[in-house]
């Protein structure tokens, strides 16, 4: 289960790499384009260097998921980072529900987002007991 976790948060990353590509389009696709509008007001580079932020977050999130999973070596607070991961993903997951049923909207953008998270964050929780386990 960590190494489709892992998987998963490679291809998240690989995708905020591609919209790099169409930063503005994407924005806009997430409903983020007033925010991040203000931002590059403070400098035209800062939306594409949070967006590799949340690249690198990713792709740290995916090495966690190898370590515990014992193919690459152990990182520092490993299990620690784990469960943490899994507490945000989940966290993200009861976030998602409650804001589309107070908003009624239960479109594809937000159902699919919703269920990405829940769906990793099962993997990191449910691998990480596992591999805590030694099972």
């Amino acid at each position: 289960m960590l190494k489709i976790g892992a998987y998963l948060n490679f291809i998240i990353a690989a995708g905020h790499i591609a919209a790099l590509f169409f930063l503005d389009a994407a924005f806009r696709y997430y409903g983020i384009d007033g925010i991040m509008n203000r931002i590059a007001e403070y400098g035209a580079a800062l939306p594409y260097l949070i967006t590799m932020g949340f690249v690198c977050a990713f792709i740290v999130c995916g090495l966690y998921a190898l370590s515990a999973d014992g193919r690459i070596r152990k990182l520092p607070l490993l299990w620690t980072g784990i469960f943490c991961i899994a507490g945000v993903y989940l966290m993200r997951t009861v976030w998602g529900i409650v804001s589309m049923a107070a908003n009624g909207i239960w479109d594809f953008k937000g159902i699919s987002a919703m269920a990405a998270a829940g769906i990793i964050g099962l993997c990191y929780l449910l691998g990480g007991l596992k591999a805590r386990r030694g099972n």
